[in-house]
């Protein structure tokens, strides 16, 4: 069904109101708005909320919960250069920039075959896991030499 939503707007100290068409599924509660701020933001629109309150809808549906709104959502490191500590920032931007453009040159020369695309998710995925390892034995040898330094 489509209702006509009326969003009120001051413009130059006038209240003038302009109207939306806003589609809405109640057996799927999938909603569409003709201002398109969902799509472009990935946030709901004032529109779309104000059509789910008179169908009873009083939970926002979990497709419009995109997962970079989650609390949930593990955040990586951005590899953006940052006024603090430039000379690190610097390094590891550098190396970060090399290893994609390795992985990249990598990925074009096996990606056409299937057998060579799972070898390759395999290797990384071998490497990705030796790679954990490896800081999980750093964290564990700094840990033992903290206490031991502690203990003398």
């Amino acid at each position: 069904m489509c209702m006509k939503v009326e969003e009120e707007k001051l413009v130059n100290d006038t209240i003038i109101y302009v109207p939306y068409d806003v589609h809405f599924d109640r057996s799927t509660q999938e909603v569409r708005c003709e201002c398109n701020i969902f799509e472009s933001l990935g946030v709901l629109c004032c529109h779309c909320l104000a059509v789910f309150h008179p169908y009873k809808v009083y939970k926002v549906p979990t497709c419009y919960v995109l997962p970079r709104w989650s609390k949930k959502i593990k955040h990586k490191h951005t590899y953006v250069k940052s006024s603090h500590d430039v000379s690190r920032s610097d390094e590891s931007h550098v190396a970060f920039r090399g290893l994609c453009a390795h992985l990249y040159n990598v990925a074009q020369e096996f990606v056409s075959d299937h057998d060579e695309t799972a070898l390759l998710y395999a290797a990384l995925e071998e490497t990705r896991a030796k790679l954990a390892a490896h800081c999980a034995k750093k964290r564990f040898e700094s840990v033992v030499e903290t206490h031991t330094s502690i203990g003398s």
